[in-house]
């Protein structure tokens, strides 16, 4: 079954860029919302919330949904970490793992992974380095039931393509949410960049057939140690 509020946040956001709900103006009521798709209230603040975690809406008290972006974005293939930089020439490649353990899903994790309360789920935590220079720390959680061989010689190499090749799972579409970020004193030891450096913090959540998510994770990026360029056209 497709996630629902995915799929409602989904139709509003592409209205927003059609302009169908142009900037700052409001979005109608959670009621006729929850009318117009014939879902429940709670539902349509899911997908609310959903908008306004990717900055595109943002909630005013006593007055409802404003718009305040549009995000005007193409679907891209979704490519991991790993081959983004096998694709850049880039040989010397290290995942470093520092966390791997099975824990309870709380209600969030379990709200982004579609799974029931207090599941198991692998709490993962990565540090990727590029000629011995760390440039990128992910913290992911992916449901224990649907990858239980798991291991970490897995995650030292690409996880996607052992989650495409060995357990012939299709990585289909994701959600990709992009936040300016002050490393706190944790993350900054690890990248090893001074505490409330910039960062660019990615939000990830992966999709399987059915819209069923994969994965969920948070990637915090040094940004003047990795870059990526994009050709686009209008």
């Amino acid at each position: 079954m497709k996630v629902v509020y995915l799929k409602i946040a989904e139709k509003i956001r592409n209205q927003i860029n059609d302009n169908y709900y142009p900037i700052n103006s409001f979005l109608p009521s959670e009621k006729k919302l929850a009318k117009e798709y014939q879902v429940c209230s709670s539902t349509i603040r899911r997908a609310l919330k959903q908008l306004i975690d990717e900055k595109v809406i943002a909630a005013k008290q006593g007055k409802g949904y404003l718009v305040i972006k549009k995000t005007n974005y193409k679907n891209r293939p979704l490519t991991g970490f790993y081959k983004v930089m096998e694709n850049a020439g880039e040989k010397n490649i290290i995942n470093l793992v520092t966390q791997f353990t099975v824990i309870s899903a709380n209600k969030d994790i379990a709200d982004k992974l579609n799974i029931p309360l207090n599941s198991q789920v692998y709490a993962i935590q990565r540090l990727r380095l590029l000629n011995d220079m760390p440039i990128l720390l992910e913290n992911s959680f992916l449901a224990v039931s649907l990858l239980p061989h798991l291991t970490i010689t897995h995650l030292e190499k690409s996880k996607f393509k052992y989650i495409r090749e060995e357990c012939n799972i299709p990585i289909l579409d994701g959600y990709r949410t992009f936040l300016p970020y002050l490393a706190d004193e944790g993350v900054a030891n690890l990248l090893k960049v001074t505490v409330e450096q910039p960062l660019l913090l990615m939000k990830t959540t992966v999709f399987s057939e059915n819209s069923q998510p994969i994965e969920y994770s948070e990637q915090f990026l040094v940004t003047d140690r990795y870059n990526t360029q994009h050709y686009f056209k209008a």
